[in-house]
């Protein structure tokens, strides 16, 4: 159902969601998180998230840095590094991510933003600056 382990080979903590579960879950601290069953809510997470192949995700939002997707998602995912979708990924909703790796197979239902790298850097002017 729920697994923790303190340490994986590379010393960072881990924690496996197997069951189904419904609500908010936010990290402020870097885990590697794998969902493997149902999940329904927000994830905020820091590290890395890996959505399984079985898994099946209804979020309003998703939230993290890096992002893997085998299973089904239904909802926003905003990625601070990296989303990949996996070949068996299954995605409806927006994504946002500055690297985005979408594998032969990989399904896509939404809009897509990559942000450049002005947009990155520089602060967003307001209509009467830019006149």
């Amino acid at each position: 159902m729920f697994k923790k382990t303190d340490r994986s080979k590379t010393g960072a903590k881990v924690i496996d969601i197997e069951a189904g579960m419904e609500g908010n879950i936010k990290f402020s601290t870097p885990v590697n998180l794998r969902i493997s069953g149902n999940f329904e809510g927000e994830l905020d997470t820091r590290g890395n998230l890996i959505i399984g192949k079985k898994a099946n995700v209804k979020a309003k939002i998703i939230n993290g840095e890096n992002i893997t997707i085998a299973g089904k998602v239904r909802g926003d995912i905003v990625s601070t590094y990296r989303l990949e979708l996996s070949p068996s990924a299954k995605v409806i909703g927006n994504i946002k991510a500055p690297v985005l790796v979408i594998s032969e197979g990989a399904m896509l239902k939404g809009k897509c933003q990559m942000p450049i790298d002005e947009e990155k850097s520089e602060p967003k002017k307001s209509s009467k600056e830019k006149k």
